[in-house]
């Protein structure tokens, strides 16, 4: 598979959030301004530093391709994954009611009230952090365009795609300092992907990448929220809200996963495209063939709802697997999703174990030419 212009055979990356050093956290130094560092030296060299912890991880598991970590800090609620681009943007009013989703419905619901433009940048202090951390080529995350528009209450435009393209071109404008500043791999986290793909979305998602030269990958998220799977209210459920989150019942919809995707997703122009294996195996793999995708595909191997950290082995297994439904020159590897969840000494073994469990069917692959 291409990482930049090197052919790599099974590259390994990881998703999303990685736990943040916790003298980070836990001392006041997590502190992510809007905008840049200009005048803070001391929250900038702490953000700078905990990428840095996050990078050395990476590369001493032997990763091919490192990810900034989603390093946002702060102990308010605007720093947190979807709140940090609502707060860059104009037109969102911070405050409204849950988001309608059972396992996010702890989350409020931002309320767009005047036009949404981009403010300040998003993740270019991220991409130069990591950037200035490795010389491997980096991955910067954003959770996607689809999320952020349907995790908002809009009541300003008349249409939800009027929002989504209003995002999409704050996210444009973003996507280009990123490569301006040698960014490899933009990844959108798309959380609200396995609820289904409409024709807006793919519109907003394609103008957003247009004239972008990184590559771009989408991680389908089947729900990771407090370390929760995904799933659908209650039919009967006719007072939905925050409580939701602990009413779930064994009998609770599942999204239809993969299948929610395809054949949408083939419309999109995104490089890859990812999402988990390790922990629901490899059927969801089977539309891939039925829908003849042909791109790269990024699985997730390495199971981020467990504490116990797989074997070389049992990775390996699970790359077998997958090799399965996707040629080996078409292959990624990486985390099921976002380590966040764990704390940092387990994540960092099952980081080693995706690597090492990557060099096993590696060598078998090259044994075989």
């Amino acid at each position: 598979m291409k990482v930049g212009a090197t052919d790599v055979l099974l590259p390994t990356t990881m998703v999303g959030n990685y736990p943040n050093p916790r003298w980070y956290d836990g001392h006041g130094f997590a502190q992510f301004p809007k905008g840049e560092f200009v005048y803070d030296a001391i929250s900038r060299e702490a953000f700078e530093d905990a990428v840095l912890a996050i990078v050395h991880d990476q590369e001493a598991a032997g990763l091919d391709i490192i990810s900034d970590g989603k390093v946002y800090g702060g102990d308010s609620p605007y720093a947190s994954i979807i709140y940090h681009y609502y707060e860059r943007m104009s037109g969102f009013k911070p405050s409204g009611t849950n988001i309608g989703l059972p396992i996010y419905s702890t989350l409020y619901s931002p309320i767009v009230e005047s036009e949404v433009r981009r403010e300040h940048p998003f993740h270019l202090a991220t991409l130069r952090a990591t950037r200035k951390a490795t010389n491997k080529p980096v991955k910067v995350s954003y959770v996607g365009i689809q999320v952020l528009a349907a995790a908002a209450t809009n009541k300003f435009y008349d249409e939800d795609r009027e929002l989504g393209m209003a995002i999409a071109k704050a996210f444009k404008e973003d996507f280009q300092e990123l490569e301006q500043n040698g960014c490899d791999i933009i990844q959108l986290d798309e959380f609200v992907w396995p609820y289904g793909i409409g024709d807006w979305e793919v519109e907003a998602i394609n103008y957003a990448m247009d004239g972008i030269s990184c590559d771009f990958w989408v991680h389908t998220c089947w729900g990771n929220y407090s370390g929760t799977p995904g799933y659908l209210p209650e039919e009967n459920d006719k007072e939905f809200g925050a409580w939701v989150l602990d009413k779930r019942t064994s009998e609770s919809a599942q999204p239809e996963r993969a299948a929610a995707i395809f054949p949408k997703v083939l419309e999109t122009n995104i490089t890859a495209l990812n999402y988990e294996v390790g922990r629901t195996g490899p059927d969801d793999l089977k539309p891939l063939i039925d829908y003849n995708w042909n791109r790269p595909f990024v699985a997730g191997v390495i199971d981020v709802k467990s504490t116990i950290t797989e074997t070389a082995d049992e990775v390996a297994d699970r790359i077998r697997s997958v090799l399965e439904f996707v040629p080996a020159e078409q292959l990624a590897l990486s985390t099921d999703c976002g380590l966040v969840n764990l704390n940092r000494m387990v994540s960092a073994s099952k980081l080693h174990a995706l690597a090492d469990g990557a060099a096993i069917v590696r060598a078998e692959l090259q044994g075989q030419q």
